[in-house]
């Protein structure tokens, strides 16, 4: 039996490190060449105003920029700003917020457009991603309020350009390939144990049952609702995937079987009863590896909780329409 969930951990850590590291390591060099070579100042238009509006240092105005593109290279650049004492930890937990909105439109052309409005057809599908992308404005706003009242004091610093990027775009071709590629190793060769242990412990508490146990506990509350017998199904199937989740929601949808309000309902209830596996299982292993454990788990929490209280309230409210 342990030998089995030891396998069984091992297996499911280095399916996943296999498909992220490869990911992680095109995003950051990309990123890296690019500010090496100085091509990210053609995006001084956004990051001035970002970094005046918000009370950010113009390195986390980039890294907000740069999360449109790659999370894990925007990141990337916190730790670097972290690291060098440019940037203090409060300033990374209201980016990581900042960056939502961001972040989250790196997923419109990949997944939302080609994959989630064609399985929900075209008004449901529009309303869901309408909310995604409203939480994610939603946390955006919260980190920018938390930014100015934090950093209130640090005005001055989002004026001054980074010394690492100032002079880059003077940088030779090669010279820039090397720093990037020598920055590329240097992150992984952080990020790749951190993660790998996290995910071998994820593992483990996923073939324990850990996460369905915690999720079993809001089973109850669409009985309480008095919501449709299918709410209850698709909420169920988006706990265990929420790829499966939106087939399943987009079929009974089209077989007139559940409402779009019902569709709604369930995808976020979905969300609010396995935010803890999600987050745990996702964002949790990238978080710790960069930050740390106690940073990373930190951001990971105030992001989990931002999310889990916009989805209870937009649930709250389509109970009530």
């Amino acid at each position: 039996m342990i030998s089995h969930i030891i396998v069984s951990s091992l297996i499911y850590a280095l399916y996943w490190m296999a498909r992220i590291v490869p990911v992680i390591a095109l995003g950051v060099f990309v990123t890296n060449f690019a500010v090496n070579n100085g091509l990210m100042h053609k995006f001084d238009r956004l990051i001035n105003p970002i970094s005046r509006n918000a009370h950010i240092s113009t390195i986390s105005a980039l890294a907000v920029v740069t999360c449109t593109f790659s999370t894990v290279a925007g990141y990337s650049m916190l730790v670097d700003g972290l690291t060098e004492k440019t940037i203090s930890e409060r300033e990374v937990i209201a980016t990581t917020l900042i960056s939502s909105f961001a972040s989250i439109l790196s997923h419109f052309f990949t997944f939302f457009i080609p994959v989630v409005i064609p399985l929900l057809g075209l008004t449901t599908g529009s309303i869901y991603v309408c909310l995604l992308m409203l939480t994610a404005l939603l946390k955006t706003c919260f980190g920018i309020f938390l930014a100015r009242h934090w950093l209130r004091d640090a005005e001055n610093v989002s004026e001054q350009p980074s010394a690492n990027y100032a002079d880059t775009s003077v940088a030779d071709k090669r010279d820039a390939l090397n720093k990037s590629a020598k920055s590329t190793y240097k992150m992984l060769k952080r990020i790749v144990p951190t993660m790998s242990i996290t995910l071998l412990l994820v593992a483990i508490a996923m073939e324990l049952n850990l996460f369905e146990s915690f999720s079993a506990v809001f089973a109850p509350l669409t009985n309480l609702l008095g919501l449709e017998s299918g709410v209850v199904l698709i909420c169920a199937t988006d706990i265990v995937n929420s790829t499966s989740g939106l087939i399943l929601a987009g079929s009974m949808l089209s077989e007139g079987l559940i409402t779009t309000k019902g569709v709604l309902i369930a995808l976020l209830l979905g969300n609010v009863a396995s935010f803890s596996a999600r987050f745990t299982k996702h964002s949790l292993p990238l978080h710790v590896s960069l930050f740390g454990p106690k940073l990373g788990s930190k951001t990971v929490a105030i992001n989990a909780a931002t999310t889990l209280v916009l989805n209870v309230i937009f649930i709250l409210v389509l109970l009530m329409i």
